[in-house]
């Protein structure tokens, strides 16, 4: 048995045990028949969006000098460990994608709940680009160094505070959510998308990670137990959001230009997924919805 099978193992153990939760069980008699399926009916709001995800396509194209230094490890290259596309945490078309988006949209404040490979490109770009981005984030364990690349991290879990300060980000601010991916009570996810999406400002721009949609989660993934993608699914019917990029629709087209040259290891998922906050879409607060009850 390999390593990560035991490790499994021992986390499934002590959670059946009650000795300490290493994860969620979730009694459901009816299990064995669920299987993952596509959603076909979400497939109009990606192809209705497709003149976005070109529009993104030429961002990064517009930015191939660029990234065919970071590909060379050339010049200029920023941190301790550079970012580079040699991995598939954050592979090719989500790095020049985040890459391409940061550089287009000059944000003033970038909040990162999940770090490592996808921070070195944030953190490059907001370099190449001669930006005072501000860029925070939050993890207690990034799966990559971040040292030396201009940032403030917090090494612990998304909670409360941070919670009202990703809420506080402005118009063309980027929220770049790769958390968990695990939808229960109490959860990052549970508290991303239910508290703090509802009271983001129109025109904040949000990253999901490990989003497959249209698609089901792939079969190798099914130990990981996601569900994110469940809840990102019905926020995308609510209207609420604009696709910019899905990295999954895109990696399915001819790919020609600096992407073609760019490396893709083997058995690497493409997986992100750009939103803006549409004008006109809810805001909420805490502090408005007591005031609207006290009023009442």
């Amino acid at each position: 048995m390999s390593r990560a099978r035991l490790r499994r193992a021992g986390l499934g153990l002590s959670t059946l045990l009650g000795i300490r939760p290493g994860g969620f069980l979730i009694p459901y008699r009816h299990a064995g028949a669920a299987r993952a399926e596509g959603y076909p009916a979400l497939r109009p709001i990606f192809v209705e969006a497709e003149p976005a995800f070109r529009a993104v396509l030429a961002a990064i194209e517009a930015h191939a000098a660029d990234l065919d230094r970071i590909r060379a490890g050339g010049p200029g290259l920023v941190g301790e460990r550079p970012a580079r596309f040699t991995q598939d945490w954050f592979p090719r078309l989500d790095a020049a994608a985040a890459y391409a988006l940061v550089r287009r949209e000059r944000p003033a404040r970038i909040v990162e709940i999940g770090s490592g490979h996808s921070t070195r490109f944030l953190a490059q770009a907001v370099r190449d680009g001669g930006l005072p981005t501000a860029i925070t984030c939050i993890d207690p364990a990034p799966r990559a160094p971040l040292a030396g690349l201009g940032l403030r991290h917090e090494a612990r879990l998304f909670g409360p505070a941070d919670a009202e300060a990703a809420a506080s980000l402005a118009p063309g601010d980027v929220l770049f959510i790769d958390s968990s991916h695990v939808a229960m009570p109490g959860t990052d996810v549970d508290r991303l998308l239910l508290d703090v999406l509802p009271r983001l400002a129109s025109g904040v721009i949000v990253h999901l990670h490990d989003v497959f949609l249209p698609d089901a989660y792939p079969e190798s993934w099914a130990w990981r137990g996601y569900n994110e993608q469940l809840m990102v699914g019905a926020l995308l019917q609510g209207g609420g959001y604009a696709p910019l990029f899905s990295s999954r629709v895109v990696s399915r087209w001819p790919l020609g230009g600096v992407l073609a040259r760019l490396p893709l290891p083997p058995g690497a998922f493409e997986t992100s997924l750009w939103l803006r906050k549409r004008r006109g879409a809810p805001a909420g607060s805490i502090e408005s919805e007591r005031s609207r009850e006290a009023a009442s």
